[in-house]
């Protein structure tokens, strides 16, 4: 008995290489937009643990939160500033320690929403994050206090801001409070974000909020301290 053996011809193993290329490129695609999710929360949900387990209320402890946060730490903007410019990297503190980039907490209560912001506005920070950004001041200081968000993930709330809305700042030196005095849309090369002499708040994410791709314009809402 004679046995053929017929060779695979060229096309059907090229078109399984290309298939299992596919495979595997749809399989990486989809693990990074798993971790692209993954990330902010894990690293929101850590560090919103971490900065009330350290400046919060201790058990037993006679101190309000309000006193336990301005006493905690002295001169943190200068420090969050040699930080950032040193370019501390997140896993310096590690995934489940507190990031010494953090400035603290913006929670808009109408909007039930609470995010950590961490100093700087370079993409790492944006990724799981807000962005504060350097040059501005921060809460407590003479001067804006500038933040920066992604419209589709973190900042996508601020869709439903309105004209005086609160806005809460949590810090390791106090908790601040805002009240939104406008909110428009700009063209991104007409946006400005000067320093004022009294301090306010901006906070900036892209626009529309359900546009495809990179959007043309930004969404800016200025805000006032309250008297404290």
């Amino acid at each position: 008995m004679i046995v053929r053996v017929q060779a695979e011809s060229f096309w059907k193993t090229f078109r399984r290489a290309v298939a299992d290329l596919l495979l595997l490129s749809g399989s990486a695609c989809l693990l990074v937009w798993a971790w692209g999710l993954l990330e902010p929360t894990l690293y929101q949900h850590v560090q919103k643990n971490q900065f009330e387990r350290k400046f919060g209320e201790q058990p037993g402890s006679p101190e309000p939160l309000q006193s336990a946060r301005s006493t905690s730490l002295t001169g943190t903007g200068a420090a969050l500033r040699t930080r950032a410019a040193l370019k501390v990297p997140a896993a310096s503190s590690g995934w489940f320690q507190r990031d010494p980039l953090v400035v603290g907490e913006i929670e808009v209560p109408r909007l039930e929403m609470n995010v950590i912001v961490r100093e700087g506005m370079d993409d790492t920070t944006l990724r799981k994050a807000a962005g504060h950004v350097p040059a501005t001041a921060l809460p407590g200081e003479p001067g804006n206090f500038v933040v920066l968000g992604h419209r589709d993930t973190l900042f996508r709330p601020l869709r439903g801001l309105e004209k005086g809305d609160n806005v809460r700042v949590h810090t390791a030196d106090g908790d601040f409070n805002y009240w939104i005095d406008s909110i428009e849309v700009v063209p991104l090369e007409n946006m400005e974000l000067s320093e004022a002499s009294e301090a306010g708040i901006t906070l900036v994410t892209c626009f529309p909020f359900d546009f495809v791709g990179p959007a043309p314009r930004r969404f800016v809402a200025r805000g006032h301290l309250a008297a404290r």
